[in-house]
């Protein structure tokens, strides 16, 4: 399997989403603003997200992958159809469990996660209600999450990243008909949330069938491939918890600033479109390619593939990064600003945006690098790595909090993932599981180089707008249309002058 192909795919089918998951965000910024109705949405949604981030996508997929794909490579299959059929039975029933305990207790988990609610009663009352009905949906994006890790598994990457769709078009009509038919846009948006999961769950349960995965359901779970997955899995769950108790301590701490929760959610919203494109698309794709190279491959073949798969990511991720820090006040104007999202939310979430995007190249590398372990079945460096990054994520967002407001949390964020990645760099040295060697320092340099003058070229852009644009409506759209457009080719113009780069490679690599 090619990564890079693979990820082209992966990142297509996201693009698509994202740009769907934009119009939503677009129009619940119009509906919505950023505002006591929002605030709630957001808060309510993130609770049933950071039980799937940690039990579905992250700790799931990272265990589950590795050995479901051994499986199949040694052509084990009853043993994968089996092992695939016992998680699918433990994931469904823990859900489960989980949804009925979190909806009796949801009081007291709304406390913790947004305690700045609690000093009003009606407002924190709504939350509650509303949780309570987003809530199952955990059962049914767990569901969705192990067949996602199955297909993926196949090197079926297209449907799992077309899925997020779903949710979003069924988002878009819940707005259109609440607003249509004047009601409670809270209620629409909640139902609709739970309808997007069934429909998640009814099309994978149909791609599985036409694929001919099947998995096998036995009274004997226990096995060796199961302590296998549980001794990786545990590892993995407390490092993707930790992870996720970082995000959860942004939104506690944002919950004392009226309007905070939605101006990191708009900000993140932005910069996680080149995050999914570029480090979660690879990220995804890469875990069972090393997975399977493991039993074949030299070691010094698999640090060719990170190598180049990590400095394909850089290609593209300097200059986005780049890009979204200069152009963050037109981005957020462009696409959120109407209705009830004014000027003052356009600037404070621009202003999240543009410290966001000082660390959106090392959560893109933290993307890459976090697979290689669990190929590996070594989780432990990971869960090491998290636990500090949340302790200096939690004191940096604390300190910068008080002393600077809202802002200081993504400031926080950016500080904590690059030195995330210089820890994970060690570990992976340390275990000879990939080494930056002196291969990339040049294509790396070409790209810092083109990445400068690209900003260079932003910048200047941007100063002297006025003087191109001012006799133009939506002056806004059409200047950062050009921007990006005129960057991008100015970008590629720069990097085709050299050898690492030609597009003849790309185009021979990703055929493969």
């Amino acid at each position: 399997m090619n990564v890079l192909r693979s990820s082209v795919i992966y990142s297509f089918f996201t693009s698509i989403s994202r740009i769907f998951g934009f119009l939503r965000d677009i129009l619940i910024a119009n509906f919505l603003g950023t505002g006591l109705i929002a605030d709630i949405f957001f808060v309510a949604f993130r609770l049933p997200n950071t039980f799937r981030r940690i039990f579905s996508e992250g700790a799931l997929n990272s265990a589950f992958v590795p050995i479901y794909t051994k499986l199949l490579k040694d052509k084990l299959i009853d043993e994968s159809r089996q092992f695939a059929g016992s998680i699918f039975l433990i994931f469904l029933i823990v859900s489960s469990l989980v949804v009925l305990i979190i909806e009796i207790f949801m009081p007291f988990f709304i406390t913790i996660l947004a305690p700045g609610f609690t000093n009003d009663h009606d407002k924190f009352n709504e939350l509650v209600k509303v949780a309570r009905i987003i809530f199952p949906f955990l059962i049914l994006i767990s569901i969705s999450s192990i067949c996602s890790s199955i297909l993926n598994s196949h090197n079926k990457f297209a449907l799992s990243a077309a899925l997020p769709i779903i949710l979003n078009i069924t988002l878009i009509i819940s707005l259109i008909i609440a607003a249509h038919v004047k009601a409670a846009f809270l209620t629409f948006l909640s139902w609709s949330v739970v309808l997007a999961g069934i429909l998640q769950v009814i099309i994978l349960i149909i791609a599985l069938s036409r694929e001919k995965i099947y998995l096998f359901f036995t009274v004997k779970i226990y096995n060796s491939y199961i302590k296998r997955f549980s001794k990786l899995f545990s590892a993995s769950f407390f490092s993707s918890g930790l992870l996720q108790l970082n995000i959860l301590i942004g939104t506690i701490i944002a919950s004392f600033e009226s309007g905070a929760i939605s101006y990191l959610y708009y900000a993140d919203r932005v910069y996680q479109l080149p995050l999914a494109l570029v480090g979660i698309a690879i990220g995804i794709v890469l875990l069972p390619s090393i997975s399977s190279k493991i039993r074949s491959d030299t070691r010094e073949t698999i640090h060719h593939s990170i190598e180049q798969t990590l400095l394909y990511s850089l290609l593209f991720a300097v200059p986005a990064s780049l890009g979204i820090y200069v152009l963050s006040d037109e981005i957020v104007s462009a696409l959120f600003e109407r209705g009830e999202f004014d000027e003052k939310s356009s600037l404070f979430t621009s202003q999240a945006l543009k410290f966001y995007a000082l660390g959106l190249v090392a959560f893109i590398v933290m993307k890459i690098y976090t697979p290689i372990f669990f190929a590996y079945e070594n989780a432990k460096p990971t869960l090491y790595i998290t636990a500090i990054n949340l302790a200096m994520n939690t004191l940096f967002s604390i300190v910068l909090f008080i002393n600077i407001g809202f802002i200081g949390i993504p400031i926080a964020t950016s500080i904590s993932a690059w030195i995330s990645v210089l820890l994970m760099n060690y570990y992976l040295k340390m275990f000879n599981y990939y080494q930056i060697s002196s291969r990339i320092i040049f294509p790396i340099t070409i790209i810092a180089i083109s990445s400068f003058f690209m900003y260079l070229y932003l910048f200047f852009l941007k100063k002297y707008s006025e003087i191109f644009f001012n006799l133009l409506q939506d002056r806004e759209i059409i200047f950062l249309l050009f921007s990006v457009l005129s960057s991008i080719l100015l970008y590629f113009i720069l990097i085709s002058f050299y050898k690492p780069f030609k597009y003849s490679e790309i185009k021979k690599i990703l055929k493969k």
